[in-house]
Order: structure tokens, then C-alpha cells, then sequence
């Protein structure tokens, strides 16, 4: 997987990529922002300039994921936004979610046309196997795009909790010890 990165800028960023195919569709995230960025500020990506860009608040469509500044974890991090401007825990490293879960600053129509360019190979094979389209959340705080069968999981940053979902039904996920994870070197591991 290739991570690009603008030192100058300090930029991350976001990719839905699949090493398979090595197409990659590359989004910044602002994982790593300036001190001086408001915190007020709410993002969606626009997969045309390959930019965040800002939203105002009456843009904001509940039930859809954006990238905001959290002031728990003192920088931005992804999450769902709730009716009445509130948020959503914010996802964890590992998560994976349906790119339509996204608000994009494209249409549905060019969204799916940048895809199926970009990953059509991929999403083919997928369609044809009836397995959903996910990205996953890596560590770095960026989006890549999963080249294997998987099922929507949410990983809680704030709880440490773990989600997954089968159908329409969403199922924790518990160890031996409770239902607390973290995750550490690319793994998720119990808290005891």
C-alpha cells in the first residue's frame, strides 16, 4: 500500500486503494493539521481535486461520515453525524464502512464513474460475488479500500469497544475478558 504524504504541508492522506489492481483514488484526511485549525471546522471529501473541503453546518446530513475535530482526542478524527450537530464516536483504526456512507462533495453518479475508473477490476469481481464494497480505516488515520470479502465493522475509539454487522443486525464484539479492545500494531488486542 502506498502512503504519500506532503511534508511541507504536513498533510496525511486518505486512500481507497487496492494493492492488488494498484489503482489508488488518494484523499486527505487531516490527521496530522496545524495547531491553528479551527476546531469548528467539519470536512467531505471531494474525490474530483482530491481535497477535503469544508462544509458549512447546514450542509451536514445526519447519518453520514465526516472528518471533524474532536476536542477529547486534540485533533480530527472520522465519525457519523447525529441530528442536532452532534457526533457520532469517533472511528477507530480498523473500522470498515461502504464508501456510500461517505458525504462526497460529488454526485452519486460521479462517485460511482471515479470507482469503477479507478477500481473497476475490484469492483467487479466484488458485484459478482455480491460481497459490498468497504474501506478500512488504517492506523495513520487514513481510508484504503479492502481487496477481500469483509463485513461493516465499527471499532469505538472513546470505548475501545468493537461492532460488527451481519446483515441488519449489529453484534458486539466480546473476548474472554469483556468487550474492551485496543488496537496495537495492527492488531486488535483484549484489555483486561
Amino acid at each position: 500500500m502506498l502512503t504519500v504524504c506532503n511534508a511541507t504541508f504536513r498533510r496525511l492522506f486518505f486512500i481507497f486503494g487496492f494493492s492488488v489492481s494498484g489503482l489508488l483514488l488518494m484523499i486527505p484526511t487531516g490527521a496530522d493539521e496545524p495547531t491553528n485549525t479551527n476546531p469548528n471546522t467539519v470536512r467531505r471529501y471531494d474525490p474530483l481535486s482530491q481535497s477535503l473541503q469544508t462544509i458549512a453546518d447546514k450542509e451536514i446530513i445526519p447519518g453520514k461520515i465526516y472528518n471533524h475535530f474532536s476536542t477529547t482526542h486534540d485533533r480530527y478524527v472520522w465519525a457519523y453525524a447525529l441530528p442536532g450537530g452532534q457526533w457520532s464516536y469517533p472511528l477507530g483504526p480498523g473500522t470498515t464502512e461502504l464508501p456510500e456512507h461517505f458525504d462526497l462533495v460529488t454526485p452519486p453518479e460521479i462517485t460511482r464513474a471515479l470507482l469503477e475508473q479507478r477500481a473497476g477490476e475490484w469492483l467487479a469481481h466484488s458485484r459478482q460475488e455480491g460481497s459490498p464494497i468497504l474501506a478500512r480505516l488504517a492506523a495513520d488515520d487514513h481510508w484504503e479500500l479492502l481487496g477481500i470479502r469483509s463485513v461493516r465493522s465499527h471499532f469505538n475509539l472513546d470505548s475501545g469497544y468493537r461492532w460488527e454487522w451481519h446483515g441488519d443486525h449489529r453484534i458486539g464484539v466480546l473476548h474472554t475478558y469483556g468487550r474492551r479492545w485496543r488496537y496495537l500494531d495492527g492488531v486488535y488486542q483484549p484489555v483486561k
